[in-house]
């Protein structure tokens, strides 16, 4: 056997405990409680130091504003003239005693450690008046305090937790008043009466800036939530030897494996085709299966956004549904 079989053996027996460890503990992976919750909670807290930065050390000092309760805040901040920090916070309990009224502590308990620590942090970097940076093209100040925003909420919910903001807000208005809404669609309502209203207050360009910032924020959280995470690619494969082919990813890479008949419009030959989601890494390893002992198959492959189960590299359903 040769040293690059002898590798790629290894690998298929890493794979194969992973994905078992994955499938019989999806949602600690092996790991004890404690440890995985200590993972989640610095996880969320590196968020609120980076959306802290974003909001305190970016936006304010460049005059620009966003959507949300920090929207909110930075009005009511302009024409007060209170601690930025402290109206924050006033705004998050408030949010957290709304929610706590309407849906509950169960969903009080996703936003508490936000409503607290965010508008510490920034207090203490609005109290040393931390800047990052300070300049006059701010169409690139707004990309980068949507990018460095974006990585914030993108940890926040990647570590099971809710900003407490205009999504919080949301969740309310569609379980109490508005089912037929979605979230989605309930909060981008709420955030664009709240970047007109900031038209009037700042301007038509800083309403505009904070369209920027609430764009850029939204895609790179999405990439934090998902391209960053395990990537998943789902494979359609016609084998000459489906058995054989099962068998490998069955119990040699620990996946599943799902099959439909098909029928080849041009020969009559029936045929079945698996269908398998994995990571890239075993994809690869797929590939070399099949070129060593069935190089005849017909292999697509399809980039998969995410997933929602039980297995490596999948999201947990709960957790998204929540």
């Amino acid at each position: 056997m040769s040293s690059l079989d002898r590798k790629l053996e290894k690998e298929v027996a890493e794979n194969k405990e992973a994905n078992a460890r994955y499938f019989h503990d999806p949602e600690y992976h092996g790991h004890s409680k404690l440890r995985m919750r200590v993972r989640e909670i610095g996880m969320a807290l590196l968020g609120v130091v980076m959306g802290s930065l974003a909001t305190v050390s970016i936006m304010i000092p460049n005059g620009l504003t966003f959507g949300g309760i920090t929207g909110i805040a930075r009005i009511i901040q302009n024409y007060t003239n209170w601690n930025y920090s402290l109206v924050y916070y006033a705004l998050a309990l408030t949010v957290t005693a709304i929610v706590w009224i309407f849906l509950g502590w169960k969903e009080v308990r996703k936003i508490l450690l936000m409503s607290l620590t965010y508008p510490i942090v920034m207090f203490v970097l609005e109290v040393n008046n931390v800047v990052i940076v300070k300049s006059d093209d701010l169409f690139l100040v707004s990309v980068f305090c949507g990018v460095v925003m974006g990585i914030s909420s993108g940890l926040t919910f990647r570590a099971g937790f809710s900003s407490g903001g205009t999504d919080s807000l949301a969740k309310v208005i569609k379980f109490r008043w508005l089912p037929h809404l979605g979230i989605n669609d309930i909060t981008f309502a709420i955030n664009s009466i709240i970047v007109i209203a900031s038209a009037f207050v700042f301007g038509v360009n800083i309403a505009l800036y904070a369209v920027i910032i609430i764009y850029m924020s939204m895609r790179v959280s999405e990439a934090v939530m998902y391209g960053l995470s395990n990537k998943i690619v789902e494979l359609d494969i016609i084998p000459g030897d489906a058995e054989a082919l099962t068998d490998f990813i069955m119990n040699e890479l620990g996946r599943g494996v799902s099959s439909i008949e098909i029928t080849g419009e041009y020969t009559g030959d029936k045929r079945k085709q698996l269908k398998i989601l994995c990571s890239p890494r075993e994809s690869f390893l797929i590939k070399r299966h099949l070129a060593k002992e069935d190089p005849k198959s017909f292999v697509s492959v399809i980039s998969v956004k995410s997933v929602w189960g039980v297995g490596r590299g999948f999201s947990d359903i709960h957790k998204i549904d929540g």
